[in-house]
């Protein structure tokens, strides 16, 4: 995700823009990164949850092989995004399989886009605001990193004028060859 100076771009990787709105002036200094407030639009998504040991990483390989198989990887200038987040696991499996975690994960959508293959839901993750965070290099240190990235994002919220409106998600970027996180919360204006 770059955000320029005015705030007036988004302008993710796959060379997909939209209009952002940087709000000045709520920034932390802390080793995660700034802490930035963006619109997102509407998003059309196809989304899987995996509930096992290992949730992230089987989710992951489950959603790579549904986006070959759907046919949404042979659209010509269409790079999804994907979308993660921790998902809730059942009493009766935590006692079962105490090392049992869920995470679900999803892959954006053209509007038009039909797949050609069932085994995920089709849903919107709808527009709004959202307070962000990037870490850097989140997995060279996961069980500290990225849950101090959540922890440092909801200090940030708490201490605004803002409150977060729903669940969070993550969002895995490479830039210059530099694997990122960022996290996104979606939060409105206290009343």
């Amino acid at each position: 995700m770059m955000i320029n100076k005015n705030g007036a771009l988004y302008h993710h990787e796959c060379g997909t823009c939209v209009k952002v709105t940087f709000y000045g002036g709520k920034e932390m200094d802390n080793n995660s990164g700034e802490i930035k407030v963006v619109k997102l639009p509407m998003m059309k998504i196809a989304k899987h949850t995996i509930i096992s040991p290992n949730p992230e990483e089987d989710v992951s390989v489950y959603m790579d092989t549904w986006a070959k198989e759907s046919g949404l990887l042979d659209l010509k200038d269409y790079m999804p995004r994907s979308f993660g987040w921790d998902d809730d696991v059942s009493e009766e499996v935590k006692q079962s399989n105490p090392d049992f975690r869920g995470y679900s994960k999803c892959i954006t959508l053209p509007n038009d886009f039909m797949p050609n293959s069932s085994g995920v839901v089709i849903s919107h993750i709808e527009a709004n605001e959202y307070a962000t965070i990037r870490i850097t290099d989140p997995f060279s240190c996961p069980w500290e990193k990225i849950p101090e990235g959540w922890q440092k994002l909801r200090a940030y919220i708490q201490n605004s004028t803002y409150t977060a409106s729903a669940w969070g998600f993550e969002e895995v970027i490479e830039i210059d060859g530099v694997i990122c996180m960022d996290i996104f919360i979606p939060i409105k204006q206290r009343v």
